[in-house]
């Protein structure tokens, strides 16, 4: 169904409501996927999905809610799921559960948004996107035979409509492709993987990838990094004078600091006192940003909340100093915090949370440093940039922690536990490679621990949110690399000293 139709559609649903005392959002979405996973030469899968439909909430006069959903997108539905999430919400109106009437204080919104797509959905037949990810594979099997490699490539095309009884209209289309390599080398007995991607709107990061080859060098690049993590040492454990790439700082950022500045979250948060948040409070040094914002052709781009909203860019952090969160329309109040239209939904089948989508983590105090194509090229330039500024504490090992390999947090205390792919030294002019330790402690003394940034900003980290069920794409970034000082609350694991 095209962005037309499904607008038309939306407005025949609200024009169903009637006489109902009360308040309607109508969600459209239609979305398209293509997917493919190849190993070692040979196709594992290729798959194609498409899944559309409609989810309609109500709200009744006291903000009592229902939703009532259906996976056909076509006339004639949206009168049943009216009358249907009208009934769920008068019955959770009578059996006393908790009403929120902040809806009705929406700014009305009417916005139609192009698709900021290249090359659109189905532009490129799957034949064709087939035999251009087997050249990619094939040709990274050439260059790199010792290791097992696979390769996969998605593209998602989501066309998103939403409707409300205030007059409110808003479409988007959120277009998003990824390509990546995974290898697992070996070496003295042990294996070890490596995971790149490269990221872009639509099939254009194929075409790209064909002509310059990046993805395949980092893949190179990271593999042998892989190979020499098998065969290295473990550090003892301890605190340290970190680097951190970018991939990591995104995830400190949005684990460790983001989900605690959601809206929903601030009982259990410890940037939260008495359920509002702490604003005012000092987490980091001066000169520290932390931003959350969509940024147009990214893999977390969404122009707009799944309730209508504009979706705001915030500064959560200002020059050290907490200053907003991540509110949504029915949270945001309790919370103390404005609506910033963070609410996110993963389909028409849920109901919105307060989301991330780009959380970049930035500092004033930034060094300048010219990416290296090659991975121990760039390690060279942390070093002589180090070196060069006076930056290198010396006396003590001064260690670059690369990749992310994901972790857990408690937002409620603010401890964390990341891993990383592997270490490297800086500080020892032999830059000596270290086996990945668990990056642990408190997020609060890893913020206040950040004295510089390395490189200008990378915020194409992405990955996939999970919450309330629900799971949502996420990305952002940092500087290439920030620099911590070593603090007794942070900690890298290892052999004990």
């Amino acid at each position: 169904m095209e962005q037309k139709e499904i607008q038309a559609l939306v407005r025949s649903v609200l024009a169903e409501v009637g006489a109902f005392d009360g308040y309607i959002i109508v969600r459209a979405q239609s979305r398209r996927e293509w997917s493919m996973r190849l190993s070692n030469g040979k196709f594992e899968r290729v798959s194609t999905g498409w899944d559309s439909g409609l989810g309609v909430q109500a709200f009744t006069r006291g903000g009592a809610t229902g939703l009532a959903t259906s996976d056909v997108l076509e006339e004639g539905v949206g009168q049943k799921l009216v009358e249907k999430a009208i009934q769920l919400a008068l019955r959770n109106e009578a059996i006393g559960t908790k009403q929120n009437r902040r809806i009705w204080e929406a700014p009305q919104v009417q916005a139609e948004e192009a698709n900021p797509a290249q090359k659109v959905f189905g532009e490129i037949p799957l034949v064709e996107l087939e035999e251009r990810v087997m050249t990619l594979h094939t040709r990274l099997r050439g260059v790199f035979p010792e290791g097992v490699w696979q390769t996969s490539y998605r593209q998602v095309e989501e066309e998103w409509c939403i409707g409300r009884t205030d007059g409110t209209l808003v479409s988007f289309v959120v277009p998003r492709a990824v390509l990546m390599h995974q290898g697992t080398v070996r070496n003295q007995g042990k294996a070890q993987s490596a995971l790149i991607h490269r990221s872009g709107k639509d099939a254009t990061v194929l075409f790209e990838e064909l002509e310059d080859h990046t993805l395949e060098r980092k893949a190179m690049d990271r593999a042998e990094f892989a190979r020499a993590v098998c065969a290295a040492p473990q550090l003892p454990s301890g605190h340290y004078p970190l680097i951190i790439d970018y991939g990591l700082a995104k995830g400190l950022a949005h684990e460790a600091f983001g989900h605690a500045v959601e809206s929903d979250h601030m009982t259990e948060s410890v940037l939260g006192e008495e359920g509002k948040l702490r604003k005012g409070l000092r987490v980091a040094r001066p000169g520290i940003s932390i931003i959350d914002g969509p940024l147009v052709g990214d893999w977390a781009y969404q122009p707009y909340s799944a309730n209508g909203l504009l979706r705001q860019t915030v500064t959560i952090v200002r020059d050290g100093v907490l200053e907003a969160g991540l509110g949504d329309v029915f949270s945001a109040e309790e919370a103390g915090m404005p609506v910033s239209g963070a609410g996110r939904a993963e389909s028409y089948r849920h109901i919105p949370l307060p989301r991330m989508s780009n959380i970049r983590l930035l500092v004033d105090r930034m060094f300048p440093l010219t990416p290296a194509e090659h991975l121990m090229d760039e390690v060279k330039a942390v070093r002589a940039t180090l070196l060069q500024y006076g930056e290198l504490r010396e006396g003590e090992k001064n260690l670059l922690l690369l990749g992310y390999r994901g972790g857990q947090v408690n937002p409620k205390t603010g401890d964390f536990v990341f891993q990383c792919d592997g270490i490297i030294d800086v500080a020892d002019p032999e830059l000596p490679i270290y086996q990945p330790s668990i990056f642990s402690g408190k997020i609060l003394s890893a913020l206040e621990a950040i004295r510089g940034g390395l490189g200008e900003g990378c915020y194409d980290a992405i990955g996939t949110c999970g919450k309330g069920g629900q799971s949502v794409p996420s990305s952002g970034g940092s500087h290439r690399y920030l620099l911590m000082d070593a603090d007794q609350q942070v900690s890298l694991g290892g052999e004990r000293g």
